[in-house]
């Protein structure tokens, strides 16, 4: 999967299942004109706190993301509580991807299995 792929997935799926509905809100990037085909998924994603941007305004989304900008969109997906099964699914399977690159950065995937109602914790002791 390639990564525009994986970033229009993972931007598609968290708007489609975004409990809030600030599309009216206004535009925080200077380069996502209103007229554009993302206009509603950056806003709601910029609203929402997942995407941030740069300091100077602007989202640059015609730039090639690298895997730690990634990792620090699904650490910050990862942080919401009020995803739909299936944004959480997308958002288990993005943090197994990025393991390494959210480890790095202090975001242990074992903190969203802990929060996961669908994980099984299993084991032996031996004394």
């Amino acid at each position: 999967m390639s990564k525009k792929t994986l970033v229009s997935a993972i931007t598609a799926a968290l708007v489609v299942g975004a409990a809030s509905t600030t599309f009216a809100a206004a535009n925080p990037f200077s380069d996502v004109p209103a007229d554009s085909w993302a206009y509603d998924a950056v806003t709601t994603l910029a609203a929402d706190g997942v995407i941030d941007g740069y300091p100077d305004g602007t989202y640059k989304g015609q730039n090639t993301m690298t895997r730690y900008e990634m990792a620090q969109i699904v650490a910050r997906a990862m942080a919401k509580t009020d995803l739909e099964k299936a944004d959480k699914a997308l958002v288990d399977k993005l943090a197994a991807e990025f393991a390494e690159e959210l480890d790095n950065l202090g975001v242990r995937v074992a903190d969203l299995e802990k929060k996961s109602d669908n994980v099984k914790f299993g084991g032996e002791l031996r004394y």
